[in-house]
């Protein structure tokens, strides 16, 4: 009986220890899977926190890209209600030649540069504005222009020209003018 006695002495010491090394496997394992599940809540929350940070930028870049795009396309909008107005000023220059004003503007402007030229001048206009040209010594006027009005006045050789017509003035104070229209249309911002 002392080996039987033995034997099982042994044997539930080994189940013993077996036991205790299982308890202590499985807490390891337990322990271990805890680990791996606050590993992985912590690599979740992570990634949430990137998805939300992302998210955040993405948005962030449509709204400064949408807010770019409205000024672009205000900005696009302003300038076709400009080029609006200065095409309807522009074909309106047409219907000044029966102004007072373009009267009193032609006679002075021509006398002025025919002064300044000094001497034999030439000076070109539109047909039928020739009565509005005050009688200038040594000058030469010809009806041969072909533009909204104005005139073009220069030396007999040629040499030396000013050009008075409107579409010429216009376009000299071209961006004056879309300056103006700007602070009418949009109070100068």
């Amino acid at each position: 009986m002392g080996i039987e006695k033995l034997k099982g002495s042994l044997l539930a010491e080994a189940n013993e220890d077996a036991q205790k090394i299982v308890e202590s496997a499985e807490s390891h394992v337990r322990s271990m899977v805890e680990e791996e599940r606050s590993k992985r809540s912590a690599m979740k929350k992570e990634a949430e926190k990137d998805v939300e940070k992302q998210l955040e930028e993405q948005r962030n870049e449509r709204i400064a890209w949408a807010r770019l795009e409205s000024k672009r396309i205000i900005a696009e909008a302003r300038e076709d209600a400009i080029q609006n107005v200065v095409e309807e000023f522009f074909d309106s220059l047409g219907s000044v030649r029966k102004s007072p004003e373009y009267k009193k503007f032609l006679a002075k402007a021509v006398v002025e540069a025919a002064g300044e030229l000094g001497g034999d001048v030439s000076v070109h206009i539109v047909k039928g504005d020739k009565a509005l040209v005050p009688a200038i010594k040594g000058a030469k006027v010809s009806e041969d222009l072909e533009v909204l009005g104005g005139a073009i006045v220069e030396t007999a050789d040629g040499r030396i020209r000013i050009d008075l017509t409107l579409e010429t003035l216009f376009e000299t104070r071209r961006d004056e003018t879309r300056k103006r229209i700007y602070e009418k249309l949009f109070g100068g911002k």
